[in-house]
């Protein structure tokens, strides 16, 4: 499965907003968030907009306003996310087999495919954005401690 880059874009934008959270700090503007993972404002503006239709974020207007997560980001799966993005986790045809060879064949392939497709399905939502927020800081951390052998 390749995520969109509406989707990549709202997860990083969602990403950003937990690191703030966790920080304390109640909102973030459009333009930090963009600023900060180079996605271009109008854009996330319309990502955003949509997250909080669907009741995933909040917003606060004026100033000192920006967008916050609606709820603490260890209950926002990234299933929620992509499933408000991208309408479905995957697509709504499971038959992923159309091959000219026997009817056995073909209904083996697609359940296999089904099985694979569930447990994408079962990842994604048992991930939640606070967890994701945590394996990138333990992948950045980690690549800290790399040694450079550059000569």
């Amino acid at each position: 499965m390749k995520l969109s880059k509406k989707t990549e874009y709202a997860l990083k934008a969602l990403i950003e907003l937990t690191i703030d959270y966790d920080k304390g700090i109640n909102v973030t503007l459009i333009n930090d968030i963009a600023g900060r993972e180079n996605i271009p404002p109008r854009y996330l503006e319309q990502i955003l907009l949509r997250l909080k239709n669907s009741g995933i974020l909040i917003s606060k207007r004026g100033v000192g306003g920006g967008y916050a997560l609606s709820r603490p980001p260890e209950e926002i799966s990234m299933g929620d996310v992509i499933r408000e993005v991208e309408g479905s986790l995957v697509s709504k045809n499971r038959k992923v087999v159309n091959i000219s060879a026997s009817d056995e064949m073909s209904y083996g392939l697609n359940n296999v495919m089904a099985e694979a497709t569930d447990a994408m399905k079962k990842v994604f939502d048992n991930i939640s954005l606070k967890e994701m927020a945590e394996r990138i800081f333990y992948s950045i951390e980690a690549k800290k401690d790399i040694p450079n052998y550059v000569i």
